[in-house]
């Protein structure tokens, strides 16, 4: 008799424009389902840049992570999960699923992050008014606050906290 590995969530973790959907290739999560807001965002509205429909798309993703927990699968959770309120909502929905879970943390210094938000389109969406580049401020207070996580990760629960060269 065998015994299988339980699934595993991780959870990326950096400011837009980190590389976070980029750095996805460097990691090891063969099979597992990769839950991204943006991409959430887009199925249940206008575009992915629409903020409005972020509450519906993250019970959309929180729907197919528990799934694909429940059946086994590993789940990679493609956001900035820069507040620990949302971390913890993915460390109890891991709990839930007797999954094991994993902290990715990519942060460039805040010029890189800066710098790569602003090579995404600024043009507002005609339906939702909201646009790819998000707003600089916004950038810059999300890398401080990730930034201030960073050394308590580990307390909040993590099995394994990683850290990813964003180049």
């Amino acid at each position: 008799m065998s015994h299988l590995a339980p699934p595993e969530l991780v959870a990326l973790i950096g400011p837009p424009g980190a590389g976070k959907t980029t750095a996805l290739a460097r990691l090891d999560v063969r099979d597992a389902v990769v839950v991204g807001l943006d991409r959430a965002r887009a199925e249940v509205s206008c575009c992915a840049a629409d903020q409005s429909a972020t509450h519906a798309a993250v019970r959309r993703s929180l729907a197919t992570a528990r799934a694909a927990l429940a059946a086994g699968t590993s789940v990679v959770w493609d956001a900035t999960n820069a507040r620990r309120r949302e971390r913890r909502r993915l460390l109890d929905l891991a709990r839930e699923q007797g999954a094991r879970t994993r902290a990715v943390v990519v942060l460039p210094d805040l010029g890189t992050a800066l710098a790569r938000n602003a090579t995404r389109d600024p043009s507002p969406c005609p339906a939702c008014g909201h646009a790819e580049r998000v707003p600089d401020d916004v950038v810059r207070r999300m890398h401080a606050t990730i930034s201030r996580a960073v050394p308590d990760l580990p307390a909040e629960g993590w099995d394994r906290v990683d850290h990813l060269d964003p180049t």
